[in-house]
């Protein structure tokens, strides 16, 4: 050893695995359940949309493919300009700055679907 001294990898104990596995399952079940309340909110907005609803014509401002497939949108609603982002689930030959469909809440304007939603 000429006076090195090497040292040992210090080893992972069972009570350290069992901790780190209830730190795992308790993020995951966190990120669950932020995604079912993200889901169940929007199937809220998309029923109040339907429940008492006007439909407009809108302009495409942004098209986005990457990671999720959404659109973004401006149209107005009483001399009220609105932006927003809605999903797209049907494929389209729609171009930024293109016209679209917009189905909206009376009661919120601000949550809407367009007609590349399934829900529209």
């Amino acid at each position: 050893m000429n006076g090195i001294e090497e040292k040992s990898k210090p080893r992972i104990s069972k009570k350290q695995y069992i901790q780190f596995a209830f730190v795992m399952i308790g993020m995951i079940s966190l990120f669950i359940l932020f995604l079912y309340f993200m889901a169940n909110n929007r199937q809220k907005e998309i029923q109040e949309i339907n429940n008492d609803y006007s439909i407009t014509t809108g302009v495409i401002t942004k098209i986005s493919l990457y990671k999720g497939h959404h659109i973004d949108v401006k149209f107005k609603v009483n001399n009220e300009l609105i932006k927003g982002s809605d999903g797209m689930q049907k494929s389209t030959n729609k171009n930024v700055g293109d016209s679209i469909q917009i189905k909206y809440s009376n009661k919120n304007p601000t949550n809407f679907i367009t007609e590349l939603n399934n829900s529209f």
